[in-house]
């Protein structure tokens, strides 16, 4: 029998051919801390898909971050638009992943503090579930017996309700909603010195005055493309930023400037959260930059010797000084 006769049955018994891995052809450098923690990590098989795509997508090539859509993470894991969406919402509120807009894309990066990182669902989450399973039990439990009260002994004729169909499954969003269990008071109490809040994301008038000035310098550097941030998330993380790590509101508007001065930094700093990622970088950065003012075209940004970024008339009482205007 030629070569040419030889026919491979295993790789038409599996429908293609044996695909075997090899770190010859490629490999994903991951810290072990990180692989410690997706060991424990309880998610979702969905949310780890996603986590496993992002992770694919920076540390496989050799980043720290990357710029994608929903659209290439439905590719690379094969589920839904609205299962990535979700994912990836579940995975940035427990401190897995860092994802941010960045125009039509996101810039997603796996959070290597995996201290941060919520690895077990919250007991009061799970005592809510059970709670709302053990409502639908009763309430089920409760119509069985009204419809054998009225029918007498024998099986009624109507169906029972515990039994899901498309005439008596919630006709409405809102009907749905009711049978869950109301937000604790600690996400709903309003604090006495909150000059905004979102649930239990709040800030002071400080702090929700340097989150406005840090939009204004974001929509400076994104023109267009600048939407409306979340004005109470951003004042919670100044908040925690204030008083738990006892940062100055002007340092922090003055490193936010400084970013968008930097090529590079402009790419990545477009929140709160992020600035307090990176702000021994940007620290240094402004310590090295402090005694000489900086301009950039694009931003129309300036900082003075102070680092605090400079307004029109700074500008001007700056070029008189240096002999520009009589």
């Amino acid at each position: 029998m030629t070569a040419n006769n030889l026919v491979d049955f295993n790789a038409v018994r599996n429908r293609g051919p044996h695909v075997i891995a090899d770190t010859d052809d490629g490999f994903t450098r991951t810290a072990n801390a990180i692989q410690d923690q997706l060991c424990q990590l309880d998610i979702s098989g969905s949310q780890f898909q996603v986590l496993n795509a992002i992770i694919r997508s920076t540390y496989g090539y050799n980043k720290k971050q990357d710029r994608v859509t929903n659209t290439y993470l439905v590719e690379l894991t094969g589920i839904s638009e609205k299962a990535v969406r979700d994912a990836l919402q579940v995975l940035t509120d427990r401190n897995i992943i860092t994802c941010e807009k960045s125009g039509i894309m996101k810039l997603v990066a796996v959070n290597k503090v995996v201290s941060e990182w919520v690895i077990k669902t919250s007991k009061a989450a799970n005592m809510r579930k059970g709670a709302e399973q053990m409502h639908r039990r009763s309430k089920c439990t409760n119509n069985t017996e009204q419809m054998l009260q009225q029918g007498g002994a024998n099986a009624p004729e109507e169906r029972s309700k515990c039994t899901s169909t498309k005439d008596n499954l919630p006709k409405t969003t809102n009907q749905r909603q009711s049978i869950t269990s109301p937000p604790s008071d600690d996400d709903t109490a309003l604090k006495n010195d909150a000059a905004i809040q979102k649930g239990k994301n709040w800030g002071t008038a400080e702090d929700l005055d340097v989150a406005n000035q840090m939009a204004a310098i974001l929509k400076t550097t994104l023109g267009e493309h600048f939407r409306q941030p979340a004005l109470a998330t951003w004042a919670n993380e100044i908040r925690i930023m204030r008083t738990q790590e006892r940062r100055v509101p002007r340092h922090m508007v003055s490193l936010f400037a400084l970013a968008h001065t930097d090529k590079f930094w402009k790419t990545t700093i477009h929140s709160p959260a992020a600035l307090r990622k990176s702000w021994g970088k940007l620290a240094v950065m402004h310590s090295e930059r402090k005694n000489s003012g900086l301009n950039n075209s694009q931003t129309g940004i300036s900082l003075g010797a102070n680092g605090q970024p400079l307004t029109a008339a700074d500008m001007a009482q700056l070029a008189r000084e240096h002999g520009g205007m009589n």
